[in-house]
């Protein structure tokens, strides 16, 4: 693992063209405190190790049951099901990545925070074939996938995801360098990245993201 401290946009673009575009992926954290740690690692686990699985899979299914009214089509997966969980907080095994290391780069800085930020870069080949693992429980591996594009959201923002057999652990890998945004900063390259078209309005299509994008520039503050 490798550690980079950067001090403007040109030396995180400068980071960034070390890096093999067809394998690597970016996850942007506003704190450094922040793991890799799946959200349903966040929330209490189960007191026997043995049910931890099994809430999970309960988790997933009442959000089925639930989540029909809302949609305007249905899932045909479980590994679709969990990736529309995820992309609407619910919590789940996964963790949120993109190929666009700009995304990953607004999500470190978009919120105001008292620490640094920091963006996890992973080089991670192996891609999951969903069809030949039709039980994302079963899967005994960490690997990345491509979510079918069930939402506007996933596509705006490059999204792709990586599965993680035990989400109750942080996870860590010797492929996964951090790229270290000191706090003073953020807020300049939030400024950044929205001349560059990065912004809540073209990662979160739709009228909130718009409304949110225009406070923004309509604002003294963060």
């Amino acid at each position: 693992m490798k550690e980079y401290v950067i001090h403007s946009f040109s030396e995180l673009h400068n980071v960034i063209e070390r890096y093999n575009d067809e394998v690597m992926i970016y996850r942007g954290v506003k704190s450094l405190k922040f793991d890799l740690l799946p959200k349903i690692g966040r929330i209490s686990p189960p007191s026997a190790d043995e049910d931890k699985g099994e809430n999970e899979k309960e988790i997933l299914r009442t959000f089925k049951e639930r989540a029909l009214p809302f949609l305007t089509s249905v899932p045909q997966t479980d590994w679709d099901w969990l990736s529309l969980g995820q992309h609407h907080s619910l919590p789940t095994r996964l963790l949120d990545w993109t190929k666009n290391p700009l995304v990953a780069c607004y999500f470190a800085v978009e919120e105001e925070s008292e620490s640094d930020s920091l963006i996890y870069a992973y080089n991670i080949k192996l891609f999951i074939s969903v069809e030949d693992n039709p039980d994302p429980f079963q899967y005994k591996r960490v690997g990345k996938f491509i979510p079918r594009h069930i939402t506007s959201r996933i596509t705006s923002q490059s999204g792709i995801f990586t599965i993680h057999p035990n989400p109750y652990e942080p996870f860590t890998s010797d492929n996964i360098d951090r790229i270290v945004i000191p706090n003073e900063i953020r807020f300049e390259l939030k400024q950044t990245l929205n001349r560059y078209g990065i912004n809540r309005v073209s990662l979160f299509p739709g009228l909130d993201g718009l409304a949110r994008h225009i406070q923004w520039e309509n604002s003294d503050g963060y």
